[in-house]
């Protein structure tokens, strides 16, 4: 099974996979030294736990995996959180609208390239499918844009905004016939977002066949499209909550849930890729991880879920990372081999 990277970045994933405790040899919860530095570098700035069931193995349900040294554990901190970047990109290719960055294995050692695109609900997952690039010897290009979803619908922004956007979405399909070398796209975006709705259609509808028709509009080169659904929504009060029931000897997670049918809304993007009877595009939906049927929590496995209302914490992200390749590996993708479970 792969292991999520954590701290240890040159370290091949592979390497990772023997026990989650190498990850941090110490067992500690300290704080990186320098938190800024660790920002800069789009490294996470807490050490994790040694245990397996820290991160979403802590809320899978296959496993069922608990460890009480961690009823109590919250990394990073609420407080941190706020501090904590996306997974690290390095800046690559830049264009007049377009900023790419790289990531997974170095462009000398990569047996493919894929990409991952959307706005800021699309980068706060560049950790998990990180992970899974590294396992695969994939190089990743991220395209990203905040509040600017991947589509042909027209984004309810204020003027210059939408005239960006536009923009933005033209240039991305543009780059990809430009790099036919890309097979394999990860896309995902913000559930809640409005678009101009023509005539007798609904934003819901609008927004599915913005994304089914940018979806048909990518070049025959991309053989596979992974839709990731959205991640729920959380409170401005949870932080509070959290800090509190840690203070309280109670653990954090259940104390400071939320229900599921408050806070994962419908994902239009999701119900898309449900639609589409080819196989080119699949649907990863792995609020499993986050929520039950009643309930979503705040804090899994002694990870934050969240740094904000609605962003994944880096830390979190990458522990889904094995999950993210679950699903790859079940649809199998074009250009390199499916990796069996070590």
């Amino acid at each position: 099974m792969l292991r999520p990277r954590f701290l240890d970045r040159p370290r091949p994933l592979r390497a990772l996979t023997a026990t989650i405790g190498a990850l941090a040899a110490t067992g500690a919860l300290a704080t990186a030294a320098t938190i800024g530095a660790s920002a800069q570098t789009g490294e996470p700035v807490s050490r994790v736990p040694s245990s397996a069931c820290f991160g979403a193995p802590g809320h899978d349900p296959a496993v069922r995996c608990y460890d009480p040294a961690l009823r109590r554990s919250v990394v990073p901190s609420t407080e941190d959180a706020l501090l904590e970047p996306n997974a690290r990109c390095t800046p690559t290719g830049r264009t007049r609208i377009l900023f790419p960055c790289a990531f997974g294995v170095p462009k000398e050692r990569a047996v493919a390239v894929v990409a991952l695109i959307g706005d800021s609900h699309a980068a706060h997952w560049r950790a998990a499918v990180d992970g899974v690039a590294q396992e695969r010897g994939w190089r990743g290009i991220s395209i990203t844009r905040s509040s600017c979803p991947f589509s042909k619908a027209t984004a309810q922004l204020d003027r210059d905004a939408r005239r960006q956007c536009l923009s933005w979405n033209r240039a991305v399909l543009a780059w990809f016939r430009a790099h036919p070398e890309v097979h394999t796209v990860f896309v995902s975006q913000h559930r809640g977002g409005s678009v101009v709705v023509p005539r007798g259609k609904s934003n819901q509808a609008a927004q599915i066949k913005g994304y089914l028709a940018v979806w048909r509009a990518l070049p025959p080169t991309v053989k596979r499209i992974f839709v990731i659904r959205d991640t729920p929504r959380s409170s401005s009060a949870t932080p509070d909550c959290i800090d509190r029931a840690v203070s309280r000897g109670r653990a954090p997670g259940p104390a400071c849930a939320l229900q599921t049918n408050t806070v994962l809304k419908p994902d239009p993007a999701a119900i898309a890729a449900r639609k589409v009877r080819k196989s080119r595009v699949k649907l990863v939906n792995l609020s499993r991880f986050m929520c039950s049927r009643r309930l979503c929590l705040p804090v899994v496995g002694g990870a934050l879920v969240q740094k904000d209302l609605d962003h994944l914490t880096q830390t979190f992200s990458a522990t889904l990372a094995p999950y993210l390749e679950r699903t790859v590996k079940t649809y199998g993708t074009p250009g390199t081999p499916s990796i069996p479970d070590p």
